[in-house]
């Protein structure tokens, strides 16, 4: 496939006309000859001519060097008025290319508002003209391609021909064509001479000579000045018929009429001129044509305003052409014959000799004597001069650039008398950055020709050694070499030249690179341009560099509209950024707003196709596939410069729409905000710190708001309803109605679990309802506290704060006035992400049921805001439809019951401040209640929070264990059954505004904070209906020691086991004393193992204690809590209902480990038995238990727990802390619970193998086998079922025995200590001893020869010692390790058979020693000694 060349890219022809020529012309109503000309081209076959019915089939072929002939579908020209070329050729380039880069920019700007309507106006329509191209980017290329001024970096603009047409109108015509065939061409030195000269006769049908005399002239011609001559014989009639033509192509004014209309109308195309305000300025002459470019976008043509010149018989109107059908034909045929019979023919004979001096020059001498003269130089000029009457291709009038002397010496022939200012000024300063890039020589011409003439083998071969030679041709070989990623580099090369000039590129390198980029987007395949492989759009990226003119700016949005196409969305926004911010600079306003909403558009749009992602992507993130915001890091930058924009256009509705949306709180991290188009306000950057942003959003809101609202009242009542804010201040689910008395309410569920503990703990006991609690009374204030959150960097002010309050079933958002009265509250000033709680008093004046909506506030003092403050309501799973769906629950409303004041009571703490205790820390705390109702109260509960340890002071006696006793029992109910409420005694009934004032002690049990939560139920007598009063009190509790406990066997005889503790003081507030540590079990007794003589531990310090454990000799208390147990879990196993009985109580023995004696030396220890600390212990131990419970066995009820699990475990050691801070007065307890000593075997085996061997009734649900599995899984693995070795072996480690080995080998004594760690059952041990070459301790130690009797046996009760001695053979002095040896322990139980009972073994165990077991004896050798 042939390339789609441009329409720059073809050979440029100029003309120029004798002044005779030029009069008839004008006479005629016809432009200059240029342009009629130019109407005339694209020569193509089956060529339509300007008149319909006029058609010339023509077939075009040109030959290549090798003489295949070349089709071409179409060819055109480029005719340009000599005189106009030669004028502007003389002009300063950098200043030419400035003027351009200006024009292009004033084009733009002048038609951009009417090109954006028109473009948005057709978007939605399905024939779209600008679907693939846009009006800006059309008069962008437009512009580029009417260039014809030759310039010294490429040749295509260098005349290839040159007409001298003059009419016989004119004196003499021969002397006139003898005059402009001797006329110099006024051009530089570096413009390429080598052109085609032709002569043209225009012999008019009112030429004073005949066609005989006419013929005769042109013959003379001929023989004069060469084959190369015309004779158009033309008819001009007086009212010729207007022919409507394309749209000219705009060109550059001259330098002297740029500032009087630097954007002709004449060059506006006629589809969009129409669309400009106001009529067409007429003109002086017709307006400009344009030739039918490849590549150039069909416009409409609409006829303009006829002329006013007075020789004019026929009006003139705006791209017409006023000519006969037998002129037209005329013309068409000159045209046609000057290409086919002249320009063509020519081309190809340069294509020729240029072909073999390039192909001799490429031979291997040939090369070497070039470089020779690049090195050394030469000091003559051997090419030849073109002769006017025989153009021969030859290029001594264009030395290289390289050569400076050489510009200006003899050789230039008749172009050497030319001089001037303008082109020595511009070639002095551009000569080394032009050579740089590339220069006009004849292997360019060469290359140029090849291309015009389609020779593509020819010309790429060229071109490429013109690149390799750093001499230009990167540009031209994307538009004909196959795609392919060489093209890229080709561009990237191209453009790199260009930049490498210098650090900011002058205008003209600024011209050059959009050239480039035009060039590029017309001659490459569309689909390949923005392909995969070619990425044209990146390279119209790189030809805009970073220069901010206007013609730049648009090759960006090209590129970034080349992009969206594709679907390289973020790329193509990213590009329509960089648009839009030059465009502003540049002052575009209408064009860089379409950009900004195009950038906009395309940041919003998802990064991925949503219907690509599973539904269920969508339930897992807990989010909604529409709740997309776009990319959060750029959209606030764009949507405030739309703001701005639209605000300096008058727009200010939108732009107040636009700085409203900016107003929320952003989800990206500080370190990627703002949006990276560095905005500038006051001078200062807004890229450097986040926290600006906000202020400069809401001053520019606050600004454009004001300036709506006061100047623009009728619209600002229209829309200020649909105005409202993207961020809430108000949260719904913290803020919490306040009654009278009350401190900050509790959250809800804690109270409803209350007031369900009540209703089942009265259930049994009457039929009386608790009336539901937290209503307020008439004419009675209530207040509800809006906490308010301000998301935003910036400080806000809000006024008139208040509340919708209305009935239950009322509609709308407007509160209830007649009855409700609510507070206003003004000047509220929120800071930098402040969140403040808002009291709002509300009174009624009647029995009602209220709901509190909505929150109303004006938004700086400007905006009115109504905000719900409804709290979501739960995710629904009821349903497959609700699973499948994401669906709510109605949202949740605060309500409150207003009711008459007839029993009510008030209650609050004496001291209500923020309350900080220790950890284990008991604090009194005084309630005062008041009845402010207008009936008497006389029965009253208190009810405390499931984990709240308090204790209702009834200032009663307090016992204590006996004077001196070293021991105390501590009896305990055994049961995790919850706490009940507690009935507070009144010596009379609590008359109307009367006060009662109760004592409390709290334990502070946890570390965190919490909220102290008391439920007060009470009624005026018995049979009536309870009321509630709810007080709440919050308090933080802080860790103030670190307990830890450890336990081993105990090497001693005496003892069964060694528990150390570890207290850490993790405060820093000052020391803190131990006071007391008292241990409590149901089987062991505990002893110190010292007498501790410190009492205080300093910050961050550690301090350890131990002491022993032995068994107590009675235990009856815990085989019967063992039987209870199994019992109930029989019940649950089988699958039949749990009866309520509660476990049997038992007696826990305390051993006091610490005492320090606080106050005297006969001070007696603090007893358990006390009534507040026995409280307090066995709530900590019931909390414990039932967490532990609730965990372990989760299938089982709750609520059958205290009817199964009795609360202490039989082999469990608890351990009680007292401390205390004398610095400050504090005193608490802690609690240390999950220690378990002995040895367990099992309890409930035969249990759960009877259960697993039942036969059960098969279930058809898979859930409810599986919970059964469950459940007996769960009872397999708990603590009551656990199982151990009871066997403990210790070993005499240590011994040193001195023996004289000259009198044999020594018999070395071992004491093997057996212990019986059961408590319940008796065991059977095997001791056996082998004599190993090794031991576990490698060469460290040397190996026992075990000697006498090598297996021991025997039996040992529950807690029972014995010792099994066993000898060595030591033949050498040395150490001797104490292991191989294997224990097998047997646990025996009496079984029934019948009436006789037999021991069996229920469970086997063997054991080795363990690794890391160093144990040894030292055997000294005497005689050495």
């Amino acid at each position: 496939m042939a390339p789609n060349l441009p329409f720059s890219l073809s050979p440029h022809v100029c003309v120029l006309s004798s002044p005779d020529l030029q009069e008839l012309l004008d006479n005629a109503s016809l432009p200059p000859l240029p342009r009629i000309l130019q109407s005339f081209v694209p020569l193509a076959q089956g060529m339509l001519l300007l008149y319909p019915l006029v058609t010339a089939p023509l077939m075009f072929n040109t030959r290549t060097t090798t003489l295949t002939s070349v089709p071409h579908a179409s060819f055109a020209l480029r005719f340009s008025d000599l005189t106009e070329v030669e004028s502007a050729v003389h002009e300063d380039e950098e200043q030419r290319a400035g003027r351009m880069l200006d024009w292009i920019g004033s084009r733009v700007a002048a038609q951009s508002a009417r090109w954006v309507e028109m473009v948005e106006s057709s978007f939605t329509r399905p024939d779209d003209p600008w679907r693939n191209r846009t009006p800006w980017w059309d008069e962008v290329k437009r512009c580029i391609q009417g260039d014809n001024v030759p310039n010294r970096v490429e040749g295509w603009n260098h005349p290839v021909s040159v007409i001298c047409a003059v009419s016989t109108f004119a004196a003499n015509p021969l002397q006139a064509l003898q005059d402009m065939h001797s006329r110099p061409l006024d051009f530089p030195p570096w413009v390429d001479n080598t052109h085609l000269r032709y002569s043209l006769i225009v012999h008019p049908s009112n030429s004073p000579l005949s066609d005989s005399i006419a013929e005769s002239l042109v013959n003379a011609v001929k023989k004069q000045f060469g084959l190369h001559t015309y004779l158009l014989s033309v008819s001009l009639p007086p009212v010729p018929p207007l022919r409507p033509i394309a749209s000219p192509v705009p060109r550059l004014p001259p330098l002297s009429t740029m500032e009087l209309s630097p954007v002709p109308t004449s060059d506006i195309p006629a589809g969009i001129s129409s669309m400009l305000p106001g009529p067409t300025t007429p003109s002086n002459k017709p307006a400009t044509l344009t030739p039918n470019a490849p590549g150039t976008p069909s416009l409409t043509v609409q006829p303009g305003t006829p002329s006013q010149h007075p020789q004019s018989p026929v009006p003139l109107r705006g791209n017409t052409l006023a000519l006969s059908d037998n002129d037209i034909q005329q013309f068409s045929r000159f045209v046609r014959e000057f290409v086919v019979m002249s320009v063509l023919p020519w081309m190809e004979k340069c294509v020729m000799e240029w072909n073999e001096s390039y192909s001799s020059s490429r031979r291997l001498p040939s090369r070497l004597f070039s470089s020779t003269r690049r090195l050394f130089g030469t000091g003559y000029s051997s090419a030849p001069v073109s002769s006017p009457g025989t153009p021969t291709p030859g290029h001594g009038n264009n030395p290289s650039l390289s050569s400076v002397s050489s510009r200006f010496s003899s050789s230039h022939a008749p172009n050497s008398s030319v001089s001037s200012m303008a082109s020595i000024t511009s070639l002095s300063s551009l000569s080394t950055a032009a050579a740089s890039i590339g220069s006009v020589t004849q292997q360019r011409r060469l290359a140029e020709f090849a291309t015009i003439l389609g020779d593509y083998k020819l010309a790429i071969t060229v071109w490429e050694s013109l690149r390799k030679d750093s001499k230009g041709g990167s540009d031209i070989l994307p538009l004909l070499v196959s795609p392919s990623p060489a093209l890229s580099l080709h561009a990237s090369n191209s453009i790199n030249a260009l930049h490498a000039i210098a650090a900011e590129l002058p205008a003209w390198a600024q011209l050059r690179a959009l050239v480039y980029g035009v060039r590029w987007e017309i001659g490459v395949d569309p689909r390949e341009f923005i392909g995969k492989i070619l990425e044209g759009d990146r390279w119209l990226v790189q030809a805009s560099g970073a220069a901010e003119e206007p013609p730049t700016a648009l090759l960006l949005g090209h590129a970034a509209f080349l992009s969206a196409k594709k679907g390289a969305r973020r790329r193509s926004a990213l590009w329509y950024l960089q648009a839009a911010d030059r465009l502003e600079k540049a002052g575009i306003k209408p064009l860089a707003l379409y950009f900004f909403r195009q950038a906009h558009e395309l940041y919003k749009a998802p990064a991925i196709r949503w219907d690509e992602l599973s539904p269920s992507f969508w339930d897992s993130e807990g989010q909604d596939a529409s709740d997309w915001r776009g990319f959060g890091a750029v959209l606030p930058g764009i949507e405030h410069e739309l703001g701005r924009l639209l605000y300096t256009t008058g727009d200010t509705v939108n732009a107040v729409r636009y700085f409203l949306g900016l107003l929320r709180a952003s989800d990206v991290p500080k370190s990627v905000l703002p949006s990276g188009l560095g905005l500038t306000s006051n001078n200062s950057s807004l890229d450097d710190n986040f926290s600006p942003t906000d202020r400069v959003y809401l001053e520019d809101f606050r600004v454009a708001l004001k300036h709506f609202r006061t100047n623009e009242s009728t619209e600002w009542d229209a829309v200020k309803d649909s105005l409202q804010l993207p961020i809430t201040f108000c949260r719904a689910k913290e803020s919490r109605l306040r009654l009278p008395g009350d401190a900050v309410v509790g959250e809800p569920h804690s109270w409803k679990i209350l007031e369900e503990e009540w209703e089942q703990f009265w259930r049994p006991r009457g039929r009386e309802r608790l009336e539901q609690g937290g209503k307020a009374a008439v004419n009675e204030p209530f207040w509800y506290d809006l906490v308010m959150r301000n998301p935003l960097n910036v400080d806000v002010s809000l006024c008139r704060l208040s509340l919708v309050v209305k009935e239950a079933d009322a509609a709308g958002v407007v509160s209830a006035s007649d009855f409700v009265t609510v507070e206003i509250l003004d000047d509220i000033t929120l800071g930098v992400n402040e969140t403040r709680t808002i009291p709002i008093s509300v009174k009624c004046s009647k029995p009602a049921s209220l709901v509190v909506t909505h929150a109303t506030y004006e938004f700086l003092s400007l905006l009115p805001i109504t905000e719900s403050i409804a709290i979501r309501g739960k995710r629904l799973h009821d349903t497959p439809q609700q699973r499948q769906n994401k669906m709510y629950a109605p949202d949740v409303l605060t309500t409150i019951e207003v009711e008459d004041a007839g029993l009510r009571l008030q209650a609050h703490f004496v001291d209500d401040r923020h309350l900080i205790l220790m950890h284990g820390e008991s604090k009194q705390m005084d309630v005062t209640l008041l009845n402010t109702g207008s009936k008497a109260i006389g029965e009253l509960w208190l009810l405390t929070g499931l984990y709240d340890e308090v204790w209702l002071d009834k200032n009663e006696a307090c016992s204590s264990s006996a004077a001196g006793a070293p021991v105390d029992v501590f009896r305990s109910i055994n049961s995790l059954a919850p706490r009940t409420p507690l009935r507070i005694s009144l010596d009379a009934e609590l008359a109307p505004n009367s006060m009662l004032q109760l004592s409390l002690i709290m334990h502070a049990a946890h570390v965190s904070e919490h909220d102290l939560s008391l439920l007060l139920v009470f009624r005026e007598s018995n049979g009536q209906a309870f009321r509630s009063a709810r007080l709440t009190r919050h308090y933080e509790v802080r860790q103030v020691l670190q307990l830890s406990t450890s336990y081993e066997p105990s090497r001693s005889t005496r003892d069964a086991y060694l528990v150390n503790i570890d207290i850490e003081n993790v405060a820093t507030t000052g020391d803190i004393r131990i006071s007391q540590i008292t241990t409590m079990s149901p089987s062991w007794f505990c002893a110190p193992v010292t007498q501790y003589s410190h009492e205080k531990i300093p910050p961050r310090q550690l301090s350890r204690i131990a002491f022993t454990a032995q068994p107590l000799p009675q235990r009856e208390q815990a085989e019967e809590s063992r039987r209870f147990l199994r019992g109930q879990l029989r019940k649950v196993l089988q699958g039949t209902p749990v009866p309520p009985i509660n476990p049997p109580a038992v007696d826990l023995q305390c051993s006091h480990i610490l005492q320090v004696n606080r106050f005297s030396q006969d001070s007696e220890p603090l007893s358990l038995n006390d009534t507040v600390t026995h409280h307090f212990i066995h709530a900590s131990k019931r909390m414990f238990a039932t967490r532990a419970t609730a965990a372990a066995h989760p299938h089982i009820p709750s609520r059958d727990h205290p009817h199964i699990f009795p609360l202490y475990e039989p082999n469990s050691v608890d351990i009680v802390f007292f401390w205390d801070i004398p610095s400050q007065g504090r005193s608490g307890h802690l609690l240390v619970s999950g220690l378990a000593l002995g040895a367990k075997h099992a309890f409930l085996r035969e249990l759960i193998e009877e259960a697993e061997n039942a036969k059960v009734k098969r279930s058809m649900y898979a859930e409810t086998e599986r919970e059964r599995v469950e459940v007996l899984g769960a009872v397999r693995n708990s603590e009551w079922n656990a199982e151990m070795d009871p066997l403990i072996i210790s070993v005499q480690d240590g011994l040193k025995v001195e023996h004289d080995f000259k009198q044999g080998p020594c018999a070395v004594p071992v004491a093997f200590a057996m212990r019986n760690q059961s408590l319940t059952h008796t065991i059977r041990y095997t001791l056996r001893l082998s004599n190993a070459q090794t031991t576990q301790s490698g060469f460290l130690l040397l190996a026992p020869q075990y000697i006498g009797r090598l297996t021991h046996k025997g039996e040992l009760q529950p807690s029972e010692t014995a010792v099994v001695m066993a000898k060595i053979s030591a033949r050498n002095a040395g150490c001797y390790a104490l292991d191989s040896w294997t224990a097998g322990t047997d646990v025996l139980e009496l079984s029934k058979d019948g009436q006789l009972q037999r021991r069996i073994v229920r469970q086997r165990y063997e054991q080795v020693p363990q690794a890391g077991d160093y144990s040894s004896v030292t055997v000294v050798d005497m005689s050495k000694a």
